[in-house]
C-alpha cells in the first residue's frame, strides 16, 4: 500500500454526487454517493470528500489530494464555478472550500474534463491522443483532448458541445439558447419529450413506473422502452436522432480517434444510441 499514491475524486452530476478514493493505477479502493441537492451544489460535495477521507483514515489509507469534476463552466486556474445551466453551487469558489474542510491541495474542473481524462489515462480511450468524451445525463457535457492536452480554451468554457444549437427556434434550454443539443437529447429533453407522449398517450407503459404523467423521468422512459412500450420508444428514437446530429458535428470539428460515452442515459442502449 505504500507504494501507492492516492487521491479522491468527486464528480457531480445534476441527480448524484460520486467518489472514490483512487490509487495512480486507477485501482477504485472505496466509492462513496450522495443524491446532488441542485440548489447547494457545493454542501454534497464537502460532505462526500468528508466521509472519503475519514473512510480513508479508518483504512489506514494516506491521501494526497482530491479532485473534483463539476458539472457546469469552470475555471480550472481559480477552482470556481462561473456558469451551471442545471445546478447550483452555494459556494461558488469550490476548491477553496473544500481545501479548507479536509486541508488537502484540491483541483477542480468540468466534470467531462475530468472524465475524458480519465479515459485517455485509464479507460476506453487509453494512449491515445484526439478523444472526445459526451457524458449524457441530466445535462450534456463534452470534454475533448487534442493532440494529447485538455482543451480548455481562453475561460474554461470551450467545446459545450451540449449547448450548440442543433434546432433553430427549438425548445429553450437551461443555458437561455433555444434548440441546444442538451434541450433535445439530455436527460431533461427525455423526460419533457415523455411527459408529451403520455399526456397524447395514457396506455403507455412510462405509467406504469411513474405516479403521473409529470413525475416521468429519464430512467422510467429507458425501463418503458425495454418492455417495447412504442411511445417511449418513439422519445427515446428521436432524442438520439438529436444525439446523432450532435455526434456528427463533433467528428467533423475534431476528427477524433473515438467518441466515448458516459452517464447514465447513455444506458437506455440500443432505443436510444440505435
Amino acid at each position: 500500500m505504500a507504494d501507492r499514491r492516492l487521491a479522491i475524486g468527486i464528480d457531480v452530476g445534476g441527480t448524484g454526487t460520486k467518489g472514490a478514493v483512487v490509487s495512480d493505477t486507477g485501482e477504485v479502493l472505496l466509492r462513496g454517493e450522495h443524491p446532488t441537492d441542485a440548489s447547494a451544489g457545493t454542501k454534497g460535495i464537502l460532505a462526500l470528500a468528508e466521509e472519503l477521507v475519514q473512510r480513508a483514515v479508518t483504512e489506514g489509507l494516506r491521501i494526497e489530494a482530491v479532485g473534483v469534476g463539476a458539472a457546469g463552466f469552470i475555471d480550472a486556474s481559480t477552482g470556481s464555478v462561473t456558469f451551471a445551466p442545471n445546478l447550483t453551487y452555494d459556494d461558488p469558489a469550490i476548491a477553496e472550500a473544500v481545501a479548507g474542510r479536509v486541508d488537502l491541495p484540491v483541483s477542480i474542473d468540468n466534470d467531462a474534463n475530468a472524465a475524458v481524462w480519465g479515459e485517455v489515462t485509464f479507460g476506453a480511450a487509453r494512449g491515445m491522443r484526439n478523444v472526445a468524451m459526451v457524458k449524457i445525463g441530466t445535462g450534456i457535457g463534452t470534454g475533448f483532448v487534442v493532440d494529447g492536452r485538455l482543451l480548455r480554451g481562453a475561460t474554461g468554457a470551450a467545446a459545450e458541445f451540449g449547448h450548440t444549437v442543433v434546432v433553430a427556434g427549438g425548445p429553450r434550454c437551461r443555458c437561455g439558447l433555444d434548440g441546444c443539443l442538451e434541450a433535445m437529447a439530455s436527460g431533461w429533453a427525455i423526460e419533457r419529450m415523455a411527459r408529451d407522449a403520455a399526456e397524447r398517450d395514457p396506455a403507455s407503459s412510462m405509467l406504469d413506473h411513474a405516479a403521473s404523467a409529470d413525475a416521468i423521468t429519464a430512467r422510467d422512459v429507458a425501463r418503458a422502452a425495454r418492455q417495447y412500450d412504442g411511445a417511449a420508444r418513439a422519445v427515446l428514437a428521436e432524442a438520439g436522432r438529436y444525439l446523432g446530429i450532435g455526434l456528427s458535428n463533433i467528428v467533423n470539428v475534431f476528427d477524433p480517434e473515438t467518441i466515448v460515452l458516459g452517464g447514465g442515459v447513455a444506458q437506455a442502449g440500443e432505443p436510444y444510441l440505435g
